[in-house]
Formats: C-alpha cells, sequence, structure tokens
C-alpha cells in the first residue's frame, strides 16, 4: 500500500476531513445511507453522520446493514439498541433466493433464480454448488455484494457511507473519498479513509460509542460466526495495533480476492 501523508495527521484533523466529506455528501446527494455493521469502522461513520446532522438541524439518513445470516447475535442486538436510542432506520440488505436454497450448509446452483445463477457465472465459479459461506468468492459475492446492489437498486440509493480505511488492507489503498461506481450508478463516500486502527480506538472511547462485546474477548476484526476468529486474550485496544494485522482473525485471508471481489462491488 502507497504511504499517504494524510495518515500521519493528528485525530482531530482526520475527524475535521471525515465530517467535510460528509457535509460536501449531504450537499451533493439526495438519497444517502450509511453501510453499518455494528462493527468498530461503521460505527464511527455512523457516529460522524449524526454529528453532521445534529449541526444541520436534518434528520439521519437510514443504515444499510448487509444481512448473510451468520451474524452474532451481539450484532443484532447492537443494531436494534443503538437504532432506538439514535433514531434511524435499518434497511436490511438480504439474498432471500439463495438462503431459502441452503441446504446442509450448501447451495446447489440449479436451485437458484436466474439473477443469482448469472452472478455464480460473473464471478467466475464453474461447479454444481457451493457452501454457505463468506470466505469463498462465490459466497461472499452473493451473499454481501449480491444483497447489497439489489438493495441499492430497489430504493435508489445514490451514496453510500462506508467505513473502508486505507490500512486496512492493500487493496483499499488507493480508494478515494468520493468513489463512483457505475453498477448500479450511485457513489461511495468514504470519509475515515485516513483513520488507523487506533484512531478508530481512541475516537470510540472519546465519544463513548457503543462497542461490539467480541471486541472486548480479543477479536479485532468481526463479520461473520465462521469467518472471525479471536486472536488475542486481550480486548482489541490493548493488542498490538502497529505491529499485527488487524485481519489477522478472519478464518480466510481475503487478500487473495478482495480485488476480484471490489471489481465486482464489494467495499
Amino acid at each position: 500500500m502507497t504511504e499517504k501523508r494524510e495518515l500521519l495527521l493528528s485525530l482531530d484533523a482526520k475527524v475535521s476531513i471525515a465530517e467535510a466529506v460528509i457535509e460536501d455528501a449531504f450537499s451533493h446527494y439526495r438519497r444517502p445511507v450509511v453501510v453499518w455493521s455494528g462493527g468498530k469502522d461503521s460505527t464511527v461513520v455512523l457516529n460522524l453522520v449524526r454529528s453532521v446532522c445534529e449541526s444541520r438541524g436534518m434528520k439521519m439518513p437510514p443504515s444499510l446493514f448487509i444481512d448473510h445470516g451468520d451474524h452474532y447475535p451481539e450484532t443484532l442486538e447492537i443494531l436494534n439498541k443503538v437504532s432506538r436510542d439514535w433514531n434511524f432506520k435499518i434497511i436490511f440488505a438480504r439474498n432471500d433466493d439463495l438462503l431459502k436454497s441452503l441446504k446442509d450448509g450448501s447451495i446447489e446452483v440449479a436451485d437458484l433464480n436466474e439473477e443469482n445463477k448469472l452472478e455464480v457465472k460473473r464471478i467466475g465459479f464453474e461447479g454444481g454448488e457451493f457452501e454457505y459461506s463468506l470466505e469463498t468468492d462465490v459466497g461472499n459475492h452473493l451473499l454481501k455484494t449480491v444483497a447489497m446492489n439489489n438493495t441499492i437498486k430497489r430504493y435508489r440509493f445514490d451514496a453510500l457511507l462506508t467505513g473502508v480505511r486505507w490500512d486496512e488492507n492493500d487493496a483499499r489503498g488507493s480508494e478515494v473519498f468520493i468513489s463512483p461506481r457505475d453498477e448500479p450508478p450511485h457513489v461511495r463516500v468514504q470519509p475515515i479513509l485516513p483513520m488507523l486502527e487506533k484512531d478508530i480506538w481512541d475516537y470510540i472511547f472519546k465519544n463513548k460509542l457503543p462497542i461490539h462485546p467480541k471486541y472486548y474477548e480479543g477479536y479485532r476484526s468481526i463479520d461473520g460466526i465462521h469467518d472471525s476468529k479471536k486472536v488475542s486474550d486481550k480486548p482489541a485496544w490493548e493488542q498490538d495495533l502497529d505491529q499485527t494485522k488487524e485481519r489477522a482473525g478472519r478464518s480466510q485471508d481475503k487478500e487473495g480476492m478482495m480485488e476480484k471481489l471490489r471489481a465486482l462491488g464489494y467495499m
């Protein structure tokens, strides 16, 4: 990943940049949505959006939660509590056709609808069945990206605010604050690109934001139950954030397939 000087800015400066990016997006796009997983990065973005909305005297936009069906119960509890306390709506993006075709931990391609069959071909999968998992490119693409893109089209969202960061992995190192996408047409608004993992935790504690219980248990990166792994007995923020990989706790290293997934719309 190319080193960026912005990474060396103070947290206050990075917050100011993030708020300016969000302000600009609200001035140019009419149907924004915040992609929120209940994890640390997207919770920071959600709170930044909340702060900008308060300063503008406007209602918070909805959040978009990608429901792949393999979430910790604690994740859903956070969604319910925070959305109620902060008074915003959650829209669930879910590939129901795929999930209803699930049998004994796998999906038969023949059981899928035509749209999903075409997406299986787009990702380059040639088998007759695949595992229900976020750890494969075909599973990740159909469970996340297809569900998300269909929701964008259904609600006609023109701007997705995401928690992507430059230092998270190499595939995201070339991202920009406003990134246009064609299928479906929208922009990705990425206000926390310069924030480091340490910045995220400093912001969370400074603003007393809700923290997913799995971070207390030693998880650094949280998604599905079966692809998230505890990496230490220390809480995430007490671990060596500089010398260890943030996503080392995933049971599958997505670095190898990240570019492929992102070319098809993954974040």
